[in-house]
C-alpha cells in the first residue's frame, strides 16, 4: 500500500514506525517530512497550507490512502482535494475540521447536542467583550480563547480582570491575526485532564466509532507541574485508576453525542476526533476537540495499539469501520519528550545529539542530520517511547534509557506519570483530586 503521509514531527515519526510495522506491506511517502522520516521513506516537498499542492502531486504518483497528522491542512480542506480525486484519506474534511479550526463553532456544537463543557461566551468586538470581563460571574480565571488556529498558543487563563482585559485587548488587535478577532471566553474548570482518542466514522447513512485508551499529558516545562505550558512533555496511558465505569460514562456522555452530532448536522467523520477532556465534580466535562492525533500521545497509542495500523487508517477512511474494541496490549505505555535549550521560549538548533542504545523507542520530533550526526532543529526533539505491564515498569524502562541520549542543554521531565502512579497507589480515583 503506498501511503502519503504528511507532517513533519514526533507525531508522524511514530505513525511511520507504526505504518511500517504493519503486516500490510507499505510504501511510505512523507510531506514535507524529516531527515528522519526520509530514512523509513521517500520524502516530497509539498506545501500542507496549499491542498491544490497536495493534490496535484496526488492526481500524478496515485497513492492509496493519504494520513493527515497535523491540523492545519485539513482546516485548510486537503481532505477534501483528496477525495475529489477519488483517492481514501484518514482526515477530516474542512467543514468537520471547524471542530478544531474555530472555537466558537466547537462551542456552538457542544450547546447544540447536549454536551458537558464550561459556559461561554463568543464576543467579536471591543467594547462587548470588555463590558464582559467587568460583570464576570464565574469567577477566575478567566480562560480567554482566539477562535482560530494559533500554534497552540491562543488560550491564556487570565487570573485578574487586568489580566484578562490586557490579554483580550491584545487579541482584538490582531495578535494572532484574524484567529484571534473573535474569542471564546469560558468559565473555569477544576478537576482532572486528560485526552480521549476517538476513530470516527460518520457519514449521512453511517455512523461508526472505535475508543482508544485515555491518556494523560504533562504540558508544564518543569518536573512536579511548574513552569509555562508547553506542546507537551510525556503522556502516559491507560490511566491507572480510570476504571470501565469512567470509560463507559466518557462514551455515553462525549463520544455518543458528538457521533450524533455529527451525522444530524451532516458533516463527514473520516478520521480521529481528540477530546480534551476534564474531570470534574460533576463528571467529564468537554474541553475541546482536536480533529488529529495528538503529540506526544500518539507516540503512546502507538505503543498500545495491537491493529494493522495501515488496514485500520484505510478502513476509515473508506468509510468501511464498524463500531468495535480495538486490540490493545495489556501494557501501559509512556513517552518522555527531550527538548531544546530555550524551550518553549525557543528553540536552541544544531546541537549535535549523542544517542546510545536506549531500551525504549527513539522517536525523532524535531532533528537534522548532517555529515552522518543528527542535531537539534525544534523545540521538542526526541521522544523515548516504551510500554510495560504496568505504569511503573514502564517508568523503569526511560528511566534507563535516558543517559543513552544527551546534547548540552538538554530539558527533560523524569516525574512524567509519576503523580498518577502515586494517586493510584493510593487508591484514588478519577473523582479524587490530586
Amino acid at each position: 500500500m503506498k501511503i502519503l503521509l504528511l507532517g513533519s514531527g514526533g507525531r508522524e515519526y511514530a505513525l511511520a514506525l507504526k505504518l511500517r510495522a504493519s503486516a500490510t506491506p507499505v510504501e511510505l511517502v512523507s510531506a514535507p517530512g524529516s531527515d528522519a522520516l526520509a530514512e523509513l521513506g521517500q520524502r516530497v516537498e509539498l506545501d500542507l497550507e496549499q491542498p491544490a499542492s497536495v493534490a496535484e502531486w496526488c492526481a500524478l504518483h496515485h497513492p492509496d490512502l493519504v494520513v493527515a497528522g497535523p491540523e492545519v491542512p485539513l482546516v485548510a480542506g486537503v481532505a477534501d482535494a483528496v477525495r475529489a480525486l477519488g483517492i481514501p484519506c484518514f482526515g477530516h474534511d474542512a467543514a468537520t475540521a471547524r471542530l478544531e479550526g474555530s472555537k466558537a463553532f466547537a462551542k456552538d456544537f457542544m450547546s447544540r447536542h447536549g454536551i458537558p463543557c464550561a459556559a461561554s461566551h463568543t464576543v467579536s468586538d471591543l467594547a462587548t467583550g470588555e463590558a464582559l470581563i467587568g460583570s464576570w460571574s464565574h469567577g477566575f480565571p478567566i480562560v480567554l480563547k482566539a477562535d482560530g488556529l494559533a500554534a497552540g498558543k491562543g488560550v491564556v487563563l487570565a487570573q485578574s480582570e487586568a489580566e484578562a482585559l490586557d490579554t483580550f485587548r491584545a487579541f482584538m488587535a490582531g495578535q494572532f491575526g484574524d484567529a484571534s478577532r473573535t474569542v471564546v471566553f469560558e468559565a473555569p474548570l477544576v478537576g482532572m485532564e486528560l485526552s480521549l482518542h476517538v476513530l470516527v466514522d460518520v457519514d449521512a447513512d453511517h455512523a461508526a466509532y472505535a475508543l482508544l485508551p485515555a491518556c494523560q499529558d504533562h504540558k508544564r516545562i518543569f518536573e512536579q507541574d511548574r513552569g509555562p505550558n508547553t506542546g507537551g512533555m510525556g503522556a502516559f496511558g491507560p490511566l491507572p485508576f480510570l476504571h470501565s465505569g469512567d470509560i463507559e460514562r466518557m462514551r455515553v456522555d462525549l463520544v455518543q453525542p458528538t457521533v450524533r452530532g455529527l451525522q444530524k448536522d451532516g458533516l463527514t467523520g473520516r478520521g480521529v476526533l481528540f477530546l480534551g477532556v476534564m474531570w470534574t465534580a460533576k463528571g467529564p466535562e468537554l474541553l475541546e476537540y482536536n480533529v488529529r492525533f495528538g503529540d506526544p500521545e500518539t507516540q503512546v497509542l502507538m505503543q498500545l495499539l495491537d491493529e494493522d495500523l495501515a488496514a485500520l487508517l484505510l478502513e476509515v477512511a473508506e468509510g468501511r469501520l464498524a463500531s468495535r474494541d480495538l486490540k490493545l496490549k495489556p501494557h501501559t505505555a509512556i513517552a518522555v519528550v527531550l527538548a531544546a535549550e530555550d524551550y518553549p521560549e525557543g528553540a536552541r538548533k544544531g546541537v549535535s545529539i549523542t544517542i546510545g542504545n536506549p531500551q525504549a523507542t527513539l522517536i525523532h520530533a524535531g532533528t537534522r542530520k548532517q555529515d552522518g550526526q543528527w542535531l537539534t532543529n525544534g523545540g521538542r526533539v526526541l521522544n523515548l517511547a516504551t510500554s510495560a505491564p504496568d505504569l511503573a515498569a514502564a517508568r523503569a524502562v526511560i528511566e534507563a534509557s535516558l543517559p543513552e541520549v544527551h546534547w548540552p542543554g538538554m530539558q527533560v521531565r523524569r516525574d512524567i506519570g509519576l503523580k498518577a502512579l502515586r494517586h493510584a497507589e493510593a487508591g484514588r480515583t478519577v473523582q479524587d483530586p490530586w
